[in-house]
């Protein structure tokens, strides 16, 4: 497998933090806070720009869509069990 480049991990890592503040914010809006919605439309959004982003970028390094999502599932497990070692 190919390594990823540093600017690659940086995006995914911010990929993984906008999304766990997306659901977030989700959850917040469930609960009846729709005042958050515009913000959490807006994040979703940017969301997928960057997801995009990362997929063409990852094809331009020789890399996979399926080596990218896997390093996004890694990566969101990791910030998962972090935040519940917190609480």
């Amino acid at each position: 497998m190919t390594m990823m480049s540093d600017p690659l991990q940086k995006r995914i890592d911010d990929l993984v933090a906008r999304e766990n503040e997306c659901d977030g914010l989700f959850e917040e809006i469930k609960k009846g806070k729709g005042e958050k919605s515009l913000h959490y439309l807006a994040l979703r959004d940017s969301c997928k720009e960057l997801r995009k982003e990362l997929f063409r970028n990852a094809k331009s390094v020789g890399l996979t869509r399926e080596a990218i999502k896997t390093e996004i599932k890694k990566r969101r497990k990791q910030t998962t069990s972090t935040s519940s070692k917190h609480s």
